[in-house]
């Protein structure tokens, strides 16, 4: 269950502990609730509990409202919303009600992946064309497009095109993206431009793009060459950084953009990472605590060229910091969100903290994060609102008025009260270690009395990854909607838990990362939740690997497996030269998180289920993407092969057109419908 965990923030000079406390997936209360907008945003009517499970679309279609954001004054709301029979599109309300709403579509073909405001007129958007069977179907591109729905720009071509020395054309090739916001009131953002030598990534040359002209300058002439940038609210590049044979160097501008090196070290152990400029003169840090490499954000002292002794914010136990809010004016950090068992907006300013307060009392029972347009206590506020039952809902509150009114939500057809709660617990791993585990039940197994249920073990890719956070999971719920107990463990390589729990998974497949998952099983099978001599262990990517090597590991521990896009080799990693890891990840990063190729030949043999497939004996239901360049085909190909050579069963399955993960609905429609037979049959 959420726990409440701590987060230990410095105000002045004093320390004090700020909680989170959230109950059990209240669905969002609202007194008074008005209708934003046209229709389709009224919320849902509550509906009694059916007996039959919700269909696999339920849980895996995409989301019917996908991102909201308010615009710089807070009077227009935009929200990205998948309407039946339209293409995803905006959804454009005028707050101050002078304007009717209106929906934009980007092309009777194109869907709309991600938008951004620039000013209260223009906004700046993504692209995927969700129904090319191409193999190539291009990158997402960048578009600009006015309020009202005129005036569309490209800015950045989703394809290269042959060049034409007459063309008038004013947009970018796709070897550019999008990087950051310009400086505030300007027609401007960030883009960078990759550049390549002998085609191996080289570093990113970062562009202010006029996105009204299409025009270009070029930002931060006299910085080194980097691939990591941080930029402040005036559009100004601030922090850079780059690796190069396994070692990162990172520099700092001043105000007035003179650039200095603060810190070179090994890529996987850097004394402190940047975090944010903070204003004209100051820079945040983050560190590891000594005891466990849990995060500690400090402000860094340019005077020693160390980060301060003082922490601002520590999250024992936890390491994951992001999306800074600025104020738009001074450029001050305002707060952060903090990520411990869940995500925490936390303020270092007093009036946020007392809105934080009022939102969190108004909204019981649900994370809540939220943009202010204006940050000062008159604008309004976006509360996006969600918890592990609830896929999320967003809220309107306009202080003025002191009005709360519900914009809509995130998975209409999914319904809290039918979902389960996704509790976090602390265990032991065999050598003592700390092994942080996810566990979903389903409704039948939270009765008093209840007998044991049949369990999967999901396993996250990366995997130097966080697999989980206290949030509504498709697959988690899926899978618990079908009676199983939803197993994940955070094993030691895992990200989220400290730098000491990451580090322990470096060369670890196969050994101690798998050993965690036994040890994560062992404790839900210790609890009464589960009957051990029914289960299964499924993943992908990563996951895959451990799927496989589980069932070779221990072969009389699970029933069966399920394993997608799963790497069968640690040594094809190394090999596969149409791999997506670059040459230099190759040879600089691969050797420190899995081992030498050479040196450590024996062990990669010992934890190859390729290499151990004689030992496997339960049923596989063996899945691939047929254009997978992060772990190519032939991993499954060849496992396919090693499994029907020595007798083995498995049910094998590759969905042509897919890379990696899933872009086609319908192929995840039809991997989980295939996941729910094999579990059925094996489990049931």
């Amino acid at each position: 269950m959420h726990r409440g965990l701590s987060i230990i923030v410095k105000e002045s000079l004093k320390m004090y502990t700020w909680k989170t406390s959230r109950a059990r997936g209240a669905a969002v209360a609202l007194a008074s609730c008005a209708l934003v907008g046209s229709a389709w945003l009224a919320p849902t009517p509550a509906r009694a509990a059916a007996p039959a499970p919700l269909p696999v679309e339920a849980f895996f279609s995409p989301a019917r409202l996908q991102q909201a954001a308010l615009s710089p004054s807070g009077r227009w709301l935009a929200a990205l919303a998948a309407l039946q029979g339209r293409r995803v599109g905006f959804q454009i309300i005028d707050l101050d009600g002078k304007e009717q709403p209106r929906f934009i579509e980007a092309s009777p073909k194109d869907d709309v992946t991600w938008f951004r405001w620039v000013g209260d007129e223009r906004l700046i958007f993504e692209l995927k064309s969700p129904n090319d069977r191409s193999n190539d179907r291009g990158g997402n591109g960048l578009m600009a497009v006015q309020r009202d729905g005129s005036s569309t720009r490209r800015l950045i071509a989703r394809e290269f095109e042959n060049e034409d020395p007459f063309s008038k054309r004013r947009y970018l090739e796709p070897d550019h993206a999008y990087l950051a916001p310009g400086a505030v009131g300007s027609d401007e953002v960030i883009v960078g431009k990759w550049e390549w030598r002998n085609r191996e990534f080289s570093h990113i040359t970062p562009l202010a793009l006029n996105i009204t002209t299409g025009g270009t300058r070029t930002l931060a002439p006299d910085a080194p060459r980097a691939s990591g940038w941080f930029f402040d609210v005036k559009g100004r590049a601030r922090v850079a950084s780059q690796t190069d044979k396994g070692e990162t160097t990172v520099w700092w501008a001043d105000k007035n953009g003179a650039w200095r090196e603060i810190v070179k070290g090994p890529s996987r152990n850097m004394p402190f990472v940047p975090f944010a400029a903070d204003g004209d003169d100051d820079l945040l840090v983050t560190t590891g605590a000594p005891e466990d490499g849990s995060l500690q954000l400090r402000r860094f002292d340019f005077k020693t060229g160390k980060p301060e002794t003082t922490p601002i914010v520590a999250t024992p136990g936890f390491d994951t910091l992001d999306d800074t809010v600025f104020d738009r004016a001074t450029g001050r950090v305002l707060g952060f969100t903090v990520t411990t068992d869940a995500a925490s907006q936390v303020w270092l300013s007093p009036a946020m903290k007392a809105l934080q307060a009022k939102v969190d009392a108004k909204l019981p029972g649900t994370i809540n994060t939220f943009q202010c347009r204006p940050c000062d206590g008159t604008g309004r506020l976006l509360v996006h609102a969600y918890s592990d039952t609830q896929p999320g809902s967003y809220v309107l509150y306009s202080p003025a008025a002191d009005r709360w009114q519900l914009v809509g939500e995130v998975r209409p057809d999914i319904d809290p009260q039918r979902m389960q709660p996704r509790e976090f617990h602390r265990t032991r791993a065999r050598d003592g270690g700390d092994l942080p585990v996810w566990v979903t039940r389903p409704a039948a197994s939270q009765a008093p009395g209840a007998k044991p249920a049949p369990a999967v073990v999901l396993v996250h890719g990366g995997p130097w990854l966080r697999g989980a956070d206290w949030r509504w999971s498709d697959e988690a719920q899926f899978l618990a909607s079908r009676g199983y107990v939803v197993i994940e463990p955070e094993f030691r390589g895992s990200e989220g838990y400290g730098v000491r729990h990451y580090r322990a998974g470096f060369q670890q497949w196969g050994l101690t990362m798998q050993d965690d998952l036994t040890d994560a099983l062992r404790f839900a099978v210790a609890q009464g939740w589960v009957d051990s001599k029914r289960v299964c262990i499924m993943g992908a990517s990563y996951g895959g690997y451990a799927t496989l090597m589980g069932l070779a590991k221990d072969p009389d521990q699970y029933r069966c497996g399920v394993a997608h896009a799963a790497v069968s080799d640690q040594r094809f990693m190394f090999d596969f030269h149409w791999s997506d890891i670059s040459k230099q990840g190759r040879q600089y990063d691969l050797p420190v998180l899995l081992g030498d190729r050479e040196k450590d030949a024996p062990r990669f043999i010992a934890t190859s289920p390729l290499e151990q497939v004689a030992r496997i004996k339960a049923p596989l239901l063996l899945s691939h993407g047929g254009q997978d360049r992060r772990v190519p085909l032939d991993n499954a190909t060849r496992m396919l092969d090693a499994l029907r050579k020595n007798g083995k069963p498995v049910e094998w399955v590759e969905y042509k057109e897919e890379g990696h993960s899933f872009f086609f609905p319908e192929n995840e429609y039809d991997y989980h419908r295939r996941v729910e037979a094999f579990l059925a049959l094996h489990l049931k």
